[in-house]
């Protein structure tokens, strides 16, 4: 029977260290070897623990502002019934910048709320409200995927392909189709009728207040009064930016397809990211809810070193550095390319860091499909 010994703070980049006593001590050693391996290359990146808060907000505000003009253009376009080629056109350039500002939500899970609050709320008043997704029903859960529940039951952002690869897949990206409209019920009904119950309140943070790739989550509740009335905030703002665009459709200032145009930029931003998460993040192999191994978890972490056209689209915010984030978590988006130009050279060329490097998406998606198909 193995017993395993689990200390460190992640969120300090002090790692859980899991120590495997099984039948040997190549687990022992196998944990302490990358253990040592990362205390060493630590002082290598403590330059870029910081975030240059003038990067966050140039790339943040370029790309939400070319959100909201090009959504308002397509708004505009659909009342007038106006679907022609220019219309798809923007379409597309809408997805994409809608689907770089909402992808920051995953750069505030790890930022200090306290100390970088007004860039917490101009991206919850900007982007997170206005598309359902405020940055609470992330935040506290993808923390999770940091720490020793990482691959197992209570990982939210994991899921066992290998065991059903069909099935898997189409309940993890045909539930993006749902998405906007689950936004609508959960924030213009839920919402306000949560608040009629304590325990009918309990109810809709713990079961219907979560983003990440299961379909269905109970979430940890904070105890924490200041975060319960941060997350009150964000469901009213969001509340009254779905609720206005409904009131404007119902007296007609709107067509209804604004309604229409909103969700489907909603749905195109979960399927891109959806096939983005499948082919540069994980490989998606662990067969059980015991905590794996530190080095196991890392082991399975894969990434883009290449920067492309393609790369830059749909793997925005430093989203192709999935491995070296999964190391050093606490670095900010833009310091990965330069964290991943000084590891590279720290480790052999048959090691997991450069084996598990893909081309780019498409390998990406090539190889995790023959790994969970494969017998």
């Amino acid at each position: 029977m193995a017993v395993t010994i689990l200390t460190g703070k992640w969120l300090l980049d002090e790692p859980v260290v899991c120590v495997e006593i099984a039948s040997g001590s190549e687990m022992i050693m196998e944990e302490e070897r990358i253990e040592l391996r990362r205390k060493e290359l630590r002082p290598l990146l403590s330059d870029l623990m910081e975030p240059d808060m003038k990067v966050f907000w140039s790339y943040f505000l370029l790309a939400t502002l070319s959100a909201w003009a090009s959504l308002g253009f397509l708004i505009y376009k659909a009342n007038n019934l106006q679907f022609d080629l220019v219309f798809f056109c923007v379409f597309f350039v809408s997805v994409i910048c809608v689907y770089h500002a909402v992808t920051f939500t995953h750069e505030l899970a790890h930022l200090d709320q306290g100390k970088f609050g007004s860039f917490f709320w101009a991206w919850n008043i900007l982007v997170g409200c206005l598309f359902a997704i405020p940055a609470f029903i992330y935040g506290d859960n993808h923390l999770d995927h940091h720490t020793k529940k990482y691959g197992t039951i209570l990982d939210p952002e994991y899921i066992n392909f290998k065991k059903a690869p069909t099935s898997g897949l189409i309940e993890f990206l045909g539930m993006n189709l749902f998405l906007p409209y689950l936004g609508i019920l959960r924030f213009c009904i839920l919402t306000p009728v949560s608040h009629l119950h304590s325990k009918l309140r309990q109810l809709v943070l713990r079961e219907a207040s979560f983003m990440g790739m299961k379909s269905r989550f109970a979430r940890r509740i904070s105890e924490d009064a200041s975060v319960l009335k941060s997350w009150s905030i964000q469901e009213m703002v969001t509340f009254a930016y779905l609720w206005a665009l409904v009131i404007f459709v119902l007296s007609g200032k709107l067509h209804w397809s604004a309604i229409v145009v909103w969700a489907s930029i909603i749905t195109f931003v979960g399927v891109i990211n959806g096939i983005r998460a499948l082919a540069v993040t994980h490989k998606y192999f662990s067969m059980g809810d015991a905590p794996i191994p530190w080095s196991e978890h890392i082991e399975e972490c894969i990434e883009i070193e290449k920067r492309g056209l393609s790369t830059f689209l749909f793997c925005p915010v430093g989203t192709q550095y999935h491995m070296t984030h999964h190391m050093f978590p606490s670095i900010p988006f833009h310091h990965l390319p330069e964290a991943r130009r000084r590891l590279s050279p720290h480790f052999e060329k048959d090691s997991f860091y450069h084996a598990n490097v893909r081309k780019g998406m498409i390998d990406g998606l090539r190889r995790f499909l023959q790994g969970i198909y494969s017998r």
